[in-house]
C-alpha cells in the first residue's frame, strides 16, 4: 500500500472545522443566537486554518519555504492564525460583560489586529530559521566572563 502524505492544508482544514464547529455550538448553546455562533466560530476556525500547518511546516526542519510560490510576501500566516484563534475565544468571553455584540466584535478584532502587527515581527516565517540562530544575535553568553 502507497503511503500518501497528508497535506498540511488538509490537516488545518479539518482543524478549522472541527474548532468552528465546536466555538459555534458551545455559543449557540449559551446565548441562543446563531449569527453569533457563526462568528465566533468562523474567527477562531480561520485562525486554526492558518495556526495549524504554520507549526508543522516550523517544526519540519526539512522544509523550505518557495518564495516564488508565496505572492503575498508581507502576509504572516502564523501570526494571523494567531491573532485569529484568539479572537473568536475573546468574543465569546466579552458577551458574558456586554448586552450589544458591537462592542465585543470591535474589541476582539482591534486585538486581533494589534497581536498580527506585533506576531508578524516577532515569529520568524516556516521556513526561516529563528533570530537566534544567526551570527550577529545578541547573546548573554557574551557577558558571562
Amino acid at each position: 500500500m502507497d503511503e500518501v502524505p497528508i497535506s498540511l492544508g488538509l490537516v488545518g482544514g479539518a482543524a478549522g472545522v472541527l474548532t468552528f464547529g465546536l466555538l459555534a455550538y458551545v455559543t449557540v448553546l449559551l446565548f441562543d443566537r446563531i449569527a453569533v455562533g457563526v462568528l465566533v466560530g468562523a474567527l477562531s476556525g480561520v485562525g486554526i486554518f492558518l495556526t495549524v500547518p504554520y507549526t508543522i511546516r516550523r517544526a519540519d526542519e526539512g522544509y523550505v519555504r518557495d518564495a516564488h510560490q508565496n505572492l503575498a510576501r508581507s502576509f504572516h500566516p502564523g501570526a494571523a492564525g494567531y491573532a485569529l484563534s484568539g479572537s473568536g475565544v475573546v468574543v465569546l468571553a466579552l458577551l458574558f460583560v456586554f448586552d450589544s455584540l458591537l462592542l465585543p466584535v470591535a474589541l476582539a478584532l482591534t486585538l486581533a489586529m494589534t497581536e498580527y502587527v506585533v506576531l508578524s515581527r516577532v515569529l520568524p516565517r516556516a521556513g526561516e530559521s529563528s533570530v537566534e540562530d544567526h551570527e550577529d544575535a545578541w547573546s548573554s553568553d557574551e557577558w558571562d566572563g
